[in-house]
Formats: C-alpha cells, structure tokens, sequence
C-alpha cells in the first residue's frame, strides 16, 4: 500500500508537468498564430483569452494520454536508476505490485479522457463556434496594412497602396480563392470596410476591374461600384486553419453523429467521415491504458540514462502513438480499411508493444533497439 501510494504520488507530478510540458510545446505555436490572427482582426484581448480557453480541451484530448505515458516512463525509470526497483526485487516484491496503481493511475486518465470526448469537447466547441460568430457579428473587422501582401480571409490576399486619414483604401488588389471553380483578381481605385448589423463585412470599392478565371475561361468587368461581402462563418475556417482542428467534427456527440450517419445513408450518401470519427470517440479513452501498458513496458527496462533517457523514450513512444492514430484515422477516411480497424488500430498496436516489453523486462532479456537507442543517447551526451 505504501509502495503504490508512493508511485501514484510520483506519477501524478510528473503527469501534471507532462500536461504543462505538452500544452506549451504542441499548442503554443498554434494558440499564438490564432491570438494573433483574432486581435488583428479586431476582437477584443478579453473575447480572443475567453476563445482560446473554450478551444483548449479539444486538444487536451490527446495530451491527457501522452501525459500519462510521460508520468509512468518517467517514474519508473527514475526508480531503476535509484535502484529501488532492484531494492523491492531484493526484498521479495516484484515488479508486478506496481501494475495495480499504474491501472489506477491510467484509469483516471481514461474518465477524464472519456469526459472530454463525450461530453467537455462537444459542449465547448459549440459554445466556441456560437461565442466565436457573436464576437465577430459585434466587434470583427480586419486592420488594412499599407504596401503589404496579406491574408485578410483564408484565401483571400488583399493588398493597399495607401489609408488615409479617414480609412479610405487606395489603389487596392485583391486575390480571391476561396472558391475552387473559379478565381477572382481585383483591382481597384478607392474602398472602403464597413460592417452590417448582422455581422457580415462589406468592403465597397470604388472605380476598378474584376478578372475572374472560371473552368478555363478568363473574363475582365469594369465596373464604377462593387461590393465584396465576408460572412463572421469565415473567421471560423481561417481558426480551423491556424490551430489546425476540425471545429465541426469536435462539436458532434455521439447521438449527433448516429443520427447524421442515419440520414446520410438515407440520402445515399457515404456515412465514412462520421464513422470514422464515432470510432475515434470510443478508442480515444482506452488509450490511457495502453500507454500506460508501454510506459510500464519501457519503464522497467534495464537502463543506465535516468530519467533523462526516460524523457527520450517518451517522446519516441509519442510519436508512434500518434503516428499510427493519425495513419488509422487517414486510412479508415480513405476506405483502405473498415473504420474501427482504423480507430482502435494505435490502441492494439501499442498494447501488444507495451506486454512484448513488460515480458521482456521480466525475464531480463535485453531489447536490441532500446540498447542502440541508449548508446546513441550517451554518445551525444558525451562532452568532446
């Protein structure tokens, strides 16, 4: 009791750091692109904090399971290299006792997990989508820049020789590609933004040419009057793009999924996007306990690195994780393989991985590839 008790302790911070570590490495670069793209279109600094709140358990997600791998590996190979896993062999307790509060320990991250997928993630990403279009309806309105090429809408490049004093634009290009068929080049004289009580954006120019390229063939309109309309949804595309998350597959539950691939299907159209994603729902959770399997796996190795090695070995479990979570997903959406194939293909993988480990530890067999692996890593570290 005692011994589980002090590993859970252990675990647990290290767990928190993991989460602390993997928020600021993997998503810092990704909530600044969206801060800087919202306060550059004009929403509030207060609006832009309480957004990326909403936007972040969506992505907690999958730190949640990569944390709990990084608080086993961590702990247990701090306890090799202290010798405290030999210290318990010694006094006649295996290893195995420890397999109890590593089960507890990915369990709880299975509940928050399962909380997040079915319940947190749907509701915050409706209240983001909902919050994200009244923000952009009161307050939303891009800042032109002088004598810059930049992207004003997912594609959509605008470009302003000169603003007068009375936001008056002149002599303006703009490339419009938002729809595939056709692409739009504008120039013009003089314009203006202005916003409707709706929300949508209206830039009114003044005295230029539209050349528009439609399946193969090229027109050019003079015209005196044109207005160009952006709709709030937009804002809402080019947030998907920066943080690089799908909004409407997140804000989906599970009874809205069944109920759209019912009506897909009656429509006679392919069910598989949502398929894909309702699987995905299901094995997300179990993924705690499966990199906990690995950690435990890894963790109990033979090693003479510490903790540092440990750290290593973590993010190379990560990385083939979710690279075998992101090659199911990409190949279930394909039709190459039956969707929960895809889903609960990481899951199985990294299981059968992390009991190959556990039983080789056991029996003290070396693991070749973890041996060149720690020989690298001493080599690198080696001063020259």
């Amino acid at each position: 009791m005692i011994i589980e008790k002090y590993f859970l302790k252990e675990a647990f911070q290290y767990w928190i750091l993991g989460i602390l570590l993997f928020i600021f490495a993997v998503l810092g670069g990704r909530f600044l692109r969206v801060i800087d793209m919202l306060l550059d279109r004009g929403i509030s600094i207060v609006h832009t904090f309480e957004l990326i709140i909403l936007l972040l358990p969506s992505f907690l997600l999958y730190i949640i399971p990569m944390a709990i791998l990084f608080g086993v590996l961590i702990t247990l190979s701090r306890m090799s290299t202290d010798k405290e896993l030999l210290a318990l062999k010694t006094c006649g307790i295996a290893v195995t006792s420890l397999i109890k509060p590593i089960l507890f320990f990915c369990f709880i991250g299975a509940i928050i997990t399962g909380s997040l997928t079915f319940y947190i993630v749907p509701f915050s990403m409706k209240t983001f989508k909902g919050k994200l279009i009244k923000v952009a309806e009161e307050s939303f309105k891009p800042r032109a820049k002088e004598r810059v090429f930049y992207s004003i809408f997912p594609k959509v490049i605008l470009y302003v020789n000169e603003i007068n004093k009375d936001g008056i634009l002149k002599n303006i290009i703009i490339f419009d590609e938002r729809k595939s068929e056709s692409k739009s080049f504008i120039l013009a004289q003089k314009g203006w933004i202005e916003r409707e009580e709706k929300g949508s954006l209206i830039f009114h120019l003044e005295n230029g040419e539209l050349h528009q390229e439609d399946r193969g063939s090229y027109s050019v309109m003079r015209f005196n009057s044109y207005v160009f309309r952006f709709s709030p949804e937009e804002v809402i595309k080019e947030v998907e793009t920066k943080a690089q998350v799908k909004l409407l597959e997140k804000e989906l539950s599970v009874k809205d999924l069944k109920e759209k691939i019912k009506m897909r299907i009656r429509e006679g159209k392919d069910p598989r996007p949502q398929l894909v994603e309702l699987h995905f729902k299901f094995a997300l959770p179990f993924s705690a306990f499966v990199v906990g399997l690995l950690g435990l796996g890894l963790g109990t190795q033979r090693t003479r690195s510490g903790r540092s090695f440990g750290l290593v070995l973590s993010l190379f479990a990560i990385l083939l994780y979710y690279a075998l979570f992101l090659q199911g997903k990409a190949l279930a959406s394909a039709g190459l393989i039956p969707p929960w194939v895809g889903a609960w293909l990481s899951n199985i993988v990294i299981a059968l991985l992390g009991i190959y480990l556990f039983r080789k530890s056991q029996t003290e067999s070396p693991v070749k590839l973890l041996e060149i692996l720690e020989h690298g890593f001493e080599a690198i570290k080696k001063p020259r």
